[in-house]
């Protein structure tokens, strides 16, 4: 899976006592290390056997993948956000948000309702835009989309990482694809999640 969680712009850019609220590692001190060491933590989650449906479509799993991603970087890990942000829904709703898209995709999975690749985009799209957790958000939700394409017999996703751009253009495709999904429009994620 491609990094698009890479710091922009300079790696040495100093966290602010604010980016460090939660931090577990108190000797780092910048954006690379902070990328550096949550980049260690999830090859470390990736390692876990992985879950097979219905256990991965369950708010209680998800929460534990985001905990074996970041817990070892960030004491939130695994919990959802505290405080409502500028993007994501209401934090009152995030816990039967997240349970929707769960059941959702299990109905989605049974009655065959989209393509494998179209279903686990949608997945994907729900739970980033949901954005339940403090941050990480867009690895855990490709991750957990990636898992649900391979219980569905295809292949990861490769998410721009065969694309021949810089990380920060990768990024701004991604967002771009998120955004003409926020509009209703998936077959541009959908064809990002395999480029």
């Amino acid at each position: 899976m491609s990094n698009l969680a890479a710091p922009l712009g300079d790696g040495h850019t100093l966290l602010s006592d604010e980016d460090r609220a939660g931090l577990l590692q108190p000797d780092i001190a910048t954006r690379q290390e902070l990328s550096d060491a949550e980049q260690r933590n999830i090859a470390k989650a990736l390692l876990r056997p992985k879950p097979r449906l219905p256990r991965l479509l369950d708010d209680k799993y998800l929460r534990g993948l985001h905990k074996a991603m970041f817990g070892d970087v960030w004491d939130w890990a695994g919990r959802y956000r505290t405080s409502d942000t500028n993007i994501g829904i209401e934090l009152l709703h995030i816990s039967a948000a997240v349970r929707d898209v769960t059941d959702d995709a299990a109905a989605w999975v049974e009655h065959e309702t989209y393509e494998p690749d179209e279903l686990a985009v949608r997945f994907h799209h729900r739970l980033v835009f949901i954005h339940p957790f403090v941050n990480g958000n867009g690895r855990h939700s490709r991750i957990s989309a990636d898992l649900l394409i391979v219980n569905l017999g295809r292949h990861a996703f490769s998410w721009g990482s065969n694309l021949d751009v810089t990380t920060d253009e990768l990024r701004q495709r991604y967002l771009a694809a998120l955004h003409s999904a926020d509009a209703g429009r998936i077959d541009e994620l959908v064809s990002f999640a395999r480029s």
